[in-house]
């Protein structure tokens, strides 16, 4: 997929977003939502920062999620560099027991959720480049929803539900904890063969578990009720963000 990192244009673009995530996350937003009252704004805040920090962070450490997950596609597509990791498949199946598969499965759906996140950017940006190159500040909320609007609702569903599903996958504890587990096995597994496994790709797979483990520590500190809010709360306020900016720049066309 064809990435726009090293354009200027792209780190206008993401400082955009992360303000926009704020926006939609702060006080005077969340007010619209009174179901959702009953979460500490401690809480919201430390959900922001996790946003912020490890899934949509700053350009720099951006690039450095690239270029590591770009190392990892080619090591997913390697069955010798896959299989080597796992090693004795019958001693990774009664260490990690049922959860092995699944966690195998969970690391695929994270890689998924990252391409589906391209997707998603890859459209933004060829609307706000244009606008970029003119000197429009595509942060103020006007431009920025009118760029929303612009992103087909399929990939706009398509985006949403990878991040929920990423929030119930950290929310699942029991799973959660051998994700990392087997995580750990698998960087062990790579440092001992770095004739074969590249640091790149070593590196792609700790920020990948350096997601998971953050999300933990969220996670842990939370009770059932709110992670179930938590997780609901995601998905009605970023679909009404989608929706919402439809409905504005159908209002500003009419006009």
């Amino acid at each position: 997929m064809e990435s726009h990192l090293d354009e200027p244009e792209f780190a206008i673009l993401i400082d955009a977003y992360r303000k926009s995530l704020v926006r939609r996350y702060s006080v005077e937003n969340l007010a619209r939502y009174p179901e959702f009252s009953g979460l500490p704004r401690a809480t919201v805040d430390k959900l922001i920062r996790y946003f912020l920090e490890l899934l949509y962070p700053e350009y720099e450490i951006r690039l450095e999620l690239d270029n590591a997950f770009t190392s990892l596609a080619g090591f997913v597509k390697s069955p010798r560099k896959f299989l080597g990791v796992i090693g004795n498949m019958g001693y990774a199946v009664v260490k990690f027991g049922k959860h092995l598969f699944a966690g195998i499965k969970a690391g695929i759906a994270a890689l998924s959720s990252y391409l589906t996140a391209h997707k998603f950017e890859n459209t933004l940006y060829s609307y706000a480049k244009p606008l970029i190159q003119k000197k429009i500040d595509i942060s103020q909320e006007d431009h920025f929803n009118s760029l929303i609007a612009k992103i087909p609702y399929e990939e706009a569903t398509e985006f949403r539900h990878d991040i929920i599903n990423l929030f119930k996958t950290l929310a699942n504890r029991e799973l959660l904890k051998k994700i990392i587990l087997i995580n750990d096995h698998v960087i062990e597994k790579m440092k001992e063969n770095p004739k074969v496994y590249n640091p790149s790709e070593v590196k792609g797979i700790e920020m990948g578990l350096d997601i998971m483990k953050k999300g933990r520590e969220l996670f842990d500190e939370l009770t059932d009720q709110e992670i179930t809010l938590i997780i609901r709360g995601i998905d009605i306020i970023e679909k009404d963000f989608y929706e919402n900016s439809l409905r504005i720049e159908e209002m500003n066309r009419a006009k």
